[in-house]
């Protein structure tokens, strides 16, 4: 199993009372998998995930990546946002490389994987543009090789098709699906939409 979650309770407290944002929650994924966290706003499935990726604090509990206890940030994980977040100032290839050189992981290596990344998935001759001249299927595209170039070994994405029009999303949803599968990344979707969640994923956690 490469990721457990254990008991994990989050509360946010304020001078009145406290609000329970997650309480007790368990689960685990293994190797190549796709979760989806299914529930309405508010639920608590963001906070989740970024308890999961490191950017937020918890209560109690525990998080285990390939059976090590893991505090704080880990290596392992990638995390896409609602937003491609791409730098409207920067092009494409340099707009993919941007979380390696916040990591100081921008090698010749890890350059050459980029590129081969770009010509896989038919996204290399627009490496010299700018965001602003791509759709935003492509864009979104983009910002996933842009978080595959630290080669992560679990993906979790927060919302991260909601901004598409429908038809736009579904096609979005089934590119990444099969690029995820190809590059055999775990995957972990948060997401309100009960058909996105069933269509990308064998395990739901629905409520969370």
């Amino acid at each position: 199993m490469i990721l457990e979650v254990k008991n994990i309770t989050k509360k946010y407290q304020n001078k009145d009372d406290e609000t329970i944002a997650l309480k007790n929650i368990t689960f685990g994924v293994n190797q190549g998998e796709f979760l989806s966290i299914i529930g309405p706003s508010g639920c608590g499935k963001s906070t989740l995930l970024s308890i999961i990726a490191g950017l937020e604090t918890k209560n109690s509990g525990e998080i285990y990546i390939e059976g090590k206890k893991v505090e704080g940030d880990s290596q392992l994980i990638g995390y896409m946002l609602q937003k491609d977040c791409l730098l409207e100032w920067r092009t494409i290839w340099s707009n993919t490389l941007f979380g390696l050189e916040v990591k100081g992981k921008k090698t010749k290596e890890n350059m050459e994987y980029v590129k081969q990344l770009l010509k896989k998935y038919n996204l290399y001759e627009f490496k010299d543009k700018y965001p602003s001249e791509l759709s935003g299927g492509m864009r979104q595209r983009v910002a996933l090789i842009r978080t595959l170039a630290i080669k992560p070994k679990i993906l979790l994405l927060d919302e991260a098709f909601s901004a598409l029009d429908y038809q736009t999303r579904i096609m979005v949803t089934n590119d990444i699906y099969t690029i995820l599968k190809k590059e055999k990344i775990t995957a972990i979707i948060v997401t309100h939409d009960i058909s996105e969640g069933i269509f990308q994923s064998r395990h739901q956690l629905k409520n969370a």
